[in-house]
């Protein structure tokens, strides 16, 4: 049923590699006449136009150091050209991606794909993460909308920047459980970005976030922006989180004299799939050989909980308790060790105070 939504991919695509047994386009399932086994796949690309064949043609020629995942390429998603017709599609594919434990890695355009995600994931409680220059809270957008369905655990907006939003916009992202981190903050240490991917359901990168020097394809074009090294670190921070499933690159056009852009967006999904290939697996527990516990009070009597891995050194905070009295299962977000240094002085870190105030 899946390929009956698909087109496949022009075999035009696929010169110059069938006898390169050390590129990646050898080592995936490439739906060319014959659609992948949907078995025997643990990550699958989908394009939704001509931008994904730009990059197909460079990210087939990359090198295969793929040891853990099963990659697959399923084509162009058919569409008649409307964002509906696209959302409705997309979100049938979501849907059957889902069974099947697939992890889609979606080539976008200039659309909207609101409405493809909200219908095609079932999660009760998502954690969205959103690279853009601009803040995204407006009635069509993909957190505003989960917000309003009661469906949004948590966002995080990453690198944007503050003169392109209002203080409206900014005030309303401050009344829901989520965290921005402004461009110069995330370029000055793009580390502190992995403890929000890390606890991310979907990853939503906006290409107008690099700058327009290193980065010339993207529908809005910026004089400020992430650097193409920044973005791949971000795409391999993504990768290797644990939670993340969605993956969507999208608001670039491309064509045929874009191909150092072409180039910089195929390594982008190189990353991702290094990332996954990667994944250290570590999911916080309590009581568990794996992680050391720490328990952190401030003179104000709030009672903290830390979790460090042994494995990995990465650090989770325990988020408060709204259902006292309730057995209910500990839920733990991504921190930073900084995180934990502010509670062992007995002061409370922001990303506490950002969840005891949200409606969880």
């Amino acid at each position: 049923m899946l390929q009956e939504f698909f087109e496949p991919v022009n075999k035009q695509l696929l010169k110059g590699i069938v006898k390169k047994e050390t590129v990646i386009g050898n080592g995936m399932a490439i739906y060319t006449t014959k659609f992948p086994d949907l078995t025997k796949v643990d990550v699958a690309i989908i394009g939704i136009g001509k931008n994904a064949d730009h990059i197909r043609k460079h990210l087939y020629k990359y090198s295969h150091k793929l040891n853990g995942i099963e990659i697959a390429d399923f084509g162009n998603l058919r569409h008649n050209g409307t964002e509906k017709n696209i959302n409705a599609g997309l979100a049938e594919c979501l849907i059957v991606l889902k069974e099947n434990s697939i992890i889609p890695i979606i080539i976008g355009e200039q659309h909207n794909y609101a409405q493809a995600f909200l219908k095609g994931i079932d999660f009760s409680r998502l954690d969205y993460a959103l690279v853009s220059p601009y803040v995204h809270y407006k009635e069509n957008d993909l957190s505003y909308t989960l917000h309003s369905k009661k469906r949004l655990f948590h966002a995080s907006y990453l690198g944007f920047q503050g003169y392109l939003n209002t203080n409206e916009t900014m005030q309303q992202v401050a009344d829901v459980f989520s965290e921005c981190v402004r461009l110069g903050d995330l370029r000055a240490n793009i580390s502190q970005a992995e403890p929000l991917l890390r606890q991310a359901d979907i990853f939503d990168f906006d290409l107008s976030s690099i700058k327009y020097s290193e980065f010339q394809s993207a529908v809005v074009n910026l004089p400020n922006g992430l650097l193409n090294h920044e973005a791949c670190a971000l795409c391999r921070y993504a990768g290797i989180s644990n939670n993340l499933n969605y993956y969507l690159l999208r608001n670039f056009t491309l064509n045929e004299n874009n191909n150092t852009d072409a180039q910089q967006i195929a390594q982008m999904i190189w990353y991702i799939f290094d990332g996954i290939d990667n994944r250290f697996n570590d999911f916080p527990q309590m009581n568990h050989r794996n992680f050391t516990v720490y328990k952190c009070h401030a003179p104000s009597g709030i009672d903290m909980v830390f979790l460090n891995s042994n494995l990995t050194g990465r650090w989770w905070l325990q988020i408060p308790d709204k259902h006292k009295g309730k057995k209910t299962a500990a839920k733990f977000i991504g921190c930073s060790e900084s995180d934990f240094e502010i509670a062992r002085e007995g002061d409370v870190p922001e990303k506490w105070f950002r969840a005891a105030g949200s409606d969880l």
